[in-house]
């Protein structure tokens, strides 16, 4: 204490010194810990950046006008392919009267009935092109537009199936529009088209089934979308012996009486000889054998397989949709 007050400036300076080193030491710890930090941050960022550098499609003045001419030609390419699209999109639907829509109704089916009988076709009782609603009424006017459409696309394809052949048209359904009802169509936010609902079962041969399913793929004047297809064989049963169909060619004369057993003519004649006929003689020229007599290994088998097999048709029944394209949307630009 005595140097103390002996010597103040002294004393004085000591204590500076020790508060100006703990003042020192205290912002040296804290800049070394900031130091560390900001060393941190910044080898986290220098990693990001030199693996954003090492990816394909870093932000390089190439890449972005390579990217720049990708996009371009993908908008290009997606124009293209919308625009194969535009002879299915009919634009806005102008409704007309009722009774304009209904005489074009009555004609359609007309012609179609016409087209059918031509055919040999069968028809279901009352059949009106699915539009057995307005066989005796009329539609609501803000519909005739929709329905319009609807027609032209079940006609078209109904004159295709004509066409193709078949033996009977079992049913026809159309799935009823909203409009009808008097509501809206609202399409999504993602829609590109609206589909018209139809469904048909009809009896024909396999060939006709094919060709009508093909005429559906085929048909530039509307756009089909077969959704479902069921083919089963008009019987579901193994045909039978007594199902064969024979048409004998030999002599009136030489016709055996028909037995039961519809093969029984081919079979040949193994009754004994008479014994008391005499053998021909040495020389002799021996008379042919008659028609009955003929070698069973002379039929051909696949004759008879063909008049016992794959004459039965099938019945198809067959969802699809006439699809309506709408407007194109213009594409976002990049």
């Amino acid at each position: 204490m005595n140097s103390i007050k002996s010597n103040p400036f002294v004393s004085a300076l000591v204590a500076i010194t020790v508060v100006l080193c703990g003042a020192l030491f205290y912002l040296a710890s804290s800049g070394g810990t900031r130091y560390e930090e900001a060393k941190a941050a910044f080898d986290e960022s220098y990693a990001s950046v030199s693996n954003s550098e090492s990816i394909a499609l870093y932000p390089t003045l190439e890449n972005r006008n390579g990217k720049e001419k990708a996009l371009k030609e993908y908008r290009q390419s997606i124009a293209e392919l919308s625009g194969l699209f535009d002879k299915f999109r009919p634009g806005k639907l102008e409704n007309t009267s009722p009774q304009v829509f209904g005489d074009r109704l009555k004609q359609a089916n007309r012609d179609i009935t016409k087209a059918f009988a031509a055919a040999g076709c069968e028809l279901p009782e009352k059949f009106y092109l699915g539009f057995e609603t307005y066989s005796g009424g009329l539609a609501r006017e803000e519909a005739t537009g929709a329905l319009g459409f609807q027609l032209d696309g079940i006609s078209h394809a109904l004159l295709g199936l004509a066409e193709a052949g078949p033996s009977e048209l079992i049913r026809i359904h159309r799935v009823t529009l909203p409009e009808e009802n008097g509501g809206n169509f609202n399409p999504g936010p993602n829609a590109v088209a609206r589909n018209f609902p139809v469904e048909m079962t009809f009896k024909s041969s396999e060939s006709a089934a094919r060709e009508f399913l093909s005429f559906l793929g085929a048909t530039d004047k509307h756009y089909y979308v077969v959704r479902c297809i069921k083919i089963a064989n008009e019987r579901d049963t193994p045909p039978k012996v007594s199902d064969a169909k024979f048409e004998d060619d030999r002599p009136a004369a030489a016709v055996a009486p028909q037995a039961a057993d519809p093969f029984a003519f081919f079979a040949p004649d193994e009754s004994p000889e008479d014994p008391d006929e005499p053998a021909p003689a040495e020389g002799e020229e021996q008379p042919a054998p008659d028609a009955e007599e003929a070698p069973a290994e002379a039929v051909d088998s696949t004759r008879i397989l063909a008049q016992v097999l794959g004459n039965e048709e099938v019945i198809v029944f067959v969802r699809f949709d006439v699809s309506m394209f709408l407007p194109a949307k213009e594409l976002p630009k990049p």
